[in-house]
């Protein structure tokens, strides 16, 4: 069994892409050690290093390799962990009641998988699928901006209500998390703050479109240690890297996170302050750089 550290060296595929493809496909079904770390089987590799095969050398976009492998192995079809199948029906009727605008329908629908399931195993496999089939199927024109609006906000804010009510170790450093001014999507920010709530790490949330105006006078204000950014737009990179660099200069202590699709095509930071999630596995991380 391989750790996702040691799948993305072996295959150079960055984390991040790996869980994307994990939780909006489910392709692959890794367990879990003792400690919550994923776990990948050599079918998994062969599986991952397949896809990557088809969208790096044939130009495939991800979602007809998948559709392409599943025709041609209908065995992954069946679920290797049993409830993705139940996964599936939740998410069919979200998907279903969302467009139609059913916000009663909505929540009845997530309250019930928060009974069935561990709330992350609910946002990894549940709300996170759904808002990337809202996602495309908004690209595909298949449904409204409206129907999109409507949908992504009403997951976003179910996400949101555990950041408030999950409990906070005051001796735990604080965290700021935002996306950089001009980037609209966070689903990843929000997934990684969920994670921090949930070791008891206070994150002050400002989420997307945050502009860097003010936000030194914010970290020394409210004693932040860490900033966790998810950069979606190439474009963002620049202006986040000088940003940090200017912030560092302030607050020499400060540890940054950095992570999403808009630092896939960049070089490496190499400052011991600044991490790049795509090359460590969250709870690594976190073991590493905060439980010191």
């Amino acid at each position: 069994m391989y750790s996702i550290k040691r799948v993305s060296e072996l295959l150079n595929i960055p984390t991040v892409t790996i869980r994307a493809w994990e939780n909006r496909y489910n392709i692959i079904s890794p367990t879990r050690s003792k400690g919550g770390h994923r776990l990948y089987s050599q079918e998994d590799i062969e599986t991952l290093k397949w896809l990557k095969a088809q969208t790096q050398d044939n130009n495939m976009k991800i979602s007809e390799a998948v559709r392409l492998l599943k025709q041609s192995h209908p065995e992954i079809t069946e679920v290797k962990s049993g409830s993705v199948r139940n996964f599936e029906n939740l998410i069919d009727q979200l998907y279903q009641e969302l467009i139609e605008l059913n916000s009663t329908t909505s929540n009845t629908i997530i309250d019930l998988a928060f009974s069935l399931y561990d709330y992350e195993e609910v946002f990894h496999n549940i709300l996170v699928p759904v808002l990337y089939r809202i996602g495309d199927k908004w690209e595909s024109g298949d449904i409204t901006i409206a129907q999109e609006h409507f949908s992504s906000q009403f997951v976003m804010q179910r996400c949101t209500q555990f950041l408030r009510i999950l409990p906070i170790n005051q001796h735990l450093p604080k965290v700021l998390a935002f996306c950089p001014e001009g980037e609209h999507h966070h689903i990843g920010l929000m997934l990684f703050s969920l994670f921090l709530r949930k070791k008891g790490l206070d994150v002050i949330y400002l989420g997307p479109n945050t502009p860097f105006s003010g936000l030194t006078n914010l970290i020394e204000m409210k004693n932040v240690s860490i900033v966790a950014i998810s950069i979606t737009n190439p474009k963002s990179y620049n202006g986040v890297l000088t940003w940090m660099e200017d912030c560092l200069q302030e607050y020499p202590d400060i540890k940054f996170v950095i992570g999403g699709l808009g630092i896939h095509d960049f070089e490496p930071i190499n400052s011991p302050s600044i991490t790049d999630l795509h090359k460590v596995d969250w709870e690594e991380w976190y073991q590493t750089s905060v439980i010191i």
